[in-house]
């Protein structure tokens, strides 16, 4: 995928000269907002969803993962549950739950959102209005939307894109006693019977829901305690860590042609893909599968991590399918496993950097060398660069080593005014601190 932003890490004496003072400052804040992203393989774009994405990101802050994941959530719930594929005995419909996880100011999750709708909105408009919701609070209220009437026949359409952009504060609404949302999610993610044996039973033999949830790194990992994991309802996102991409101060979004356009393609390939019945691998694809299987099965993971890791396979599966789907092909080819391999790959490793805080050294020695003999503060690297989601004996670790290294110096400096602790000071070699 064409890159329109500088990648993480990168520091201002790498940006082009020809760029002017604000261009190269964006650059540099654009590459502070990402530097603690995971790097991620452009084969996750190599299908038809990463080209329409190529094509929408250049008029867009929004990081491209994000983007399509949104389009990659809808286009799940919309081919319906014709086309699914098979994981052991258990068949799989096509449901994806994209976690989309970025800072408030700099993780553009609301403008991930803004540039898919465009697409969706234009390709289906009675979908966009009709089967994209959000407010999920309780088992029995998401249950009630598939619920028998009167006659004994379910709703005309089974279809759900439930979209929270505040995905914390259902997380608080689940940990409530007696809440049963989680045990009814997990239900829904297989793609079936939502009923409920309450004291106002409801019966819903089928369902087709997907979720696109937003939410900080911070407030995920706060919120997320270990009975949440042991549960089960985690294993069934897919966590995707974003950022901001490029700084766009005059963009007013992809032209309304190019928007009516992806849309028109896009609206003929999910008609012909929701005519589909059960997927299947092609031959050549095969020696793939094998390959991730193993991969996937295999690794000595945090605990949490294990969590997300023990769906891959059948999440790679279904993302596989969504792209042969797309392409209107009963038959999942190699690139088709590819692409979606490539993107669970990302996921396990956005919960690696969640959960173990793992830091690239380099990525800090370039982000503070960038500052030249400024120097960063304790407080910028804290909350500059690892944006207040990483414990401090980790940050501590880290620092010792690019000092013993001399990688860097660490220097220190009276407050103004000179009241309170020293203020300590870090600056790259060749910088010194004056």
């Amino acid at each position: 995928m064409t890159r329109t932003h500088p990648p993480a890490g990168l520091s201002t004496s790498d940006v082009p000269a020809t760029l002017g003072a604000f261009e190269a400052k964006a650059a540099a804040a654009v590459a502070r907002a990402r530097a603690w992203l995971p790097a991620i393989d452009d084969a996750v774009f190599s299908c038809y969803l990463g080209d329409l994405v190529e094509q929408l990101a250049p008029t867009s802050e929004a990081d491209p993962i994000a983007i399509y994941a949104s389009l990659l959530a809808f286009a799940g719930v919309h081919l319906g549950q014709g086309p699914h594929v098979r994981a052991g005995d258990d068949p799989h419909p096509l449901l994806i739950w994209p976690l989309i996880i970025g800072d408030t100011a700099t993780g553009k999750k609301g403008t991930s959102w803004s540039a898919a709708k465009r697409v969706i909105a234009d390709t289906d408009t009675d979908f966009a209005t009709t089967n994209i919701k959000g407010g999920l609070t309780s088992g029995e209220g998401l249950a009630q939307r598939f619920a028998l009437d009167n006659d004994g026949e379910p709703p005309e359409d089974l279809r759900l894109l439930a979209l929270e952009p505040e995905w914390g504060g259902v997380m608080a609404k689940m940990r409530r006693e007696g809440n049963s949302l989680s045990a009814i999610l997990r239900q829904a993610w297989e793609g079936g019977d939502l009923s409920t044996l309450t004291v106002n039973a409801r019966i819903a033999p089928q369902s087709h829901v997907a979720i696109l949830a937003h939410i900080t790194p911070k407030e995920f990992k706060d919120r997320l305690s270990d009975a949440d994991m042991a549960g089960g309802t985690y294993n069934r996102f897919l966590p995707l860590a974003v950022a901001w991409s490029t700084a766009l101060p005059d963009t007013t979004g992809a032209d309304p042609g190019l928007v009516c356009s992806l849309a028109a393609d896009l609206a003929d390939r999910l008609a012909t893909g929701a005519a589909l019945g059960a997927l299947e691998l092609a031959d050549d694809a095969r020696e793939l599968w094998r390959d991730l299987y193993l991969e996937f099965n295999t690794g000595d993971h945090h605990a949490k991590v294990a969590q997300f890791v023990s769906r891959a396979l059948p999440y790679t599966k279904r993302i596989a399918g969504i792209h042969a789907a797309l392409d209107g092909t009963p038959v999942i080819q190699t690139r088709h496993l590819t692409a979606a391999a490539a993107l669970i790959r990302y996921a396990i490793d956005t919960a690696c950097t969640l959960f173990t805080h793992t830091i690239n050294p380099a990525k800090l020695a370039a982000w503070i060398a960038d500052a030249g003999e400024t120097g960063r503060t304790r407080k910028d690297i804290t909350t500059g660069f690892f944006s207040g989601n990483t414990h401090r004996a980790d940050i501590d670790a880290v620092l010792t080593q690019l000092t013993d290294t001399g990688t860097i110096t660490r220097s220190s400096r009276r407050p103004d005014g000179g009241k309170g602790r020293n203020i300590e000071i870090y600056t790259a070699r060749g910088h010194p601190q004056n």
